[in-house]
């Protein structure tokens, strides 16, 4: 079993473009872009990000602020840039400078932070080009990223329509090695049951048994969905 086929776009081929991100994570400011199937926001791409600016801190601005309201979702939106750009080589680590939301930034979400905060890209968790004419997949894959004691699972996105979805998670009886070495970047999992519509969308409280697809470990985990935090159709119908 191998995840889909990785496409990527020619060098130069895109122009600068507001490209909003999901926030998630604590100890690590997780952020996750949200796609479409048209150029420029065709991609998939889980980030690992910290943040700073002048005067305050806002990483702990986001915890906080998370941590007093529960809020589910919590975006980002950076000032125009090439997504694709995050993707390149770098003698130093990429940067996108933007403002921090309390939910979704196009959908009555609240600025908790001004235009000037600077998230520095520590390392790229995920990343695929999506292309609509890609074959469906019959079993539900996810990508689980962050890190041992704070695991995510993002939907993978294959071709239309399709959904975008990111749920904390939490790990029981996984066999011997299979969290051996991992540090957080993503690995593709193969989850039981069908897939490829919302309605097969994992919800909060399911448990269910995941098998790694990068063949570095045997058997499989049982995962419980801890809390959804950002689910989407819309933007993946077509």
């Amino acid at each position: 079993m191998t995840m889909p086929p990785q496409h990527h776009h020619e060098p130069n081929a895109e122009h600068p473009a507001v490209h909003g991100m999901l926030m998630v994570g604590q100890a690590r400011v997780l952020m996750s872009h949200l796609p479409m199937f048209h150029a420029p926001h065709d991609y998939q791409i889980i980030l690992e990000t910290s943040l700073s600016a002048p005067g305050f801190d806002p990483q702990k601005k986001y915890v906080d602020d998370r941590n007093a309201t529960q809020t589910r979702t919590y975006t980002w939106v950076p000032k125009p840039f090439v997504l694709s750009d995050l993707l390149r080589s770098h003698a130093v680590p990429p940067t996108m400078v933007g403002t921090i939301f309390r939910g979704h930034f196009e959908r009555g979400g609240i600025a908790i932070t001004g235009d000037d905060v600077e998230a520095r890209v520590e390392r790229i968790l995920y990343s695929r080009r999506l292309v609509a004419s890609d074959p469906a997949l019959a079993e539900r894959r996810y990508v689980m990223f962050g890190s041992p004691s704070e695991p995510f699972l993002a939907h993978v996105i294959t071709r239309p329509p399709d959904f975008d979805q990111v749920a904390a998670i939490e790990i029981a009886a996984p066999s011997a090695d299979w969290l051996a070495g991992w540090e957080g970047v993503g690995i593709g999992l193969k989850i039981d049951g069908t897939a490829r519509s919302p309605d097969t969308a994992l919800r909060e409280g399911d448990q269910v048994s995941a098998t790694r697809l990068d063949g570095l470990a045997t058997g499989s985990a049982v995962l419980t969905v801890r809390r959804e935090l950002y689910l989407e159709t819309g933007d993946l119908a077509s």
